[in-house]
């Protein structure tokens, strides 16, 4: 019973496990995954490389949407790292047909700040939840949680069963607490 987090995972690993979760119809679990892509980001030497598992995971559109879209909105925000990357790869080699394909959908997408808007890194949902209550749907763990009759702050998720959601506060024990009194 190891705890494995999303955010400890490769995009690769993230699309075989999202190919199983689609196959399983664990929709909770795509969403996660989605939600766990959207919130990361990429550095220069990395666009190459997460364009390619976007395309070989096409077949799973949402997954290969949400990797193109932060390849994308990297691409906006740093126009002279997309121009390095073209610089650095010879005409006609493999990547030159994948880094093309990426170009020509960063041209044809127009950044909306609704559609590219950042996703927080509390609570990993966009718009932000900050004050909403704590849902079954809306759980993350690791996120920072606050509860009206707690003073001295916020206390961090762990996991959630049922109904009930363990926290830790300062590194203690872990406490459960009932879902439905607790906000982002």
């Amino acid at each position: 019973n190891k705890k494995i987090l999303l955010k400890d995972m490769d995009f690769q690993v993230l699309g075989e496990l999202f190919y199983l979760a689609n196959k399983y119809c664990l929709d909770t679990l795509k969403d996660s995954i989605v939600q766990e892509v959207l919130s990361r980001k990429i550095a220069t030497d990395q666009v190459l490389q997460v364009t390619k598992v976007a395309e070989a995971y096409a077949h799973l559109e949402k997954y290969s949407d949400a990797l193109y879209q932060i390849c994308t909105s990297f691409l906006i925000d740093n126009a002279e790292s997309g121009m390095e990357i073209c610089d650095k790869e010879e005409v006609g080699e493999e990547n030159s047909f994948t880094l093309h394909r990426m170009m020509a959908r960063v041209n044809r997408t127009k950044k909306s700040s609704a559609s590219l808007a950042p996703v927080c890194d509390n609570c990993k949902h966009e718009p932000c939840l900050n004050e909403e209550m704590l849902t079954i749907n809306n759980f993350v763990a690791g996120a920072f949680i606050t509860y009206g009759g707690w003073s001295g702050g916020s206390r961090k998720t762990v996991k959630r069963d049922g109904s009930q959601v363990t926290y830790i506060w300062d590194d203690r024990k872990e406490i459960k607490k009932d879902l439905s009194v607790l906000k982002f």
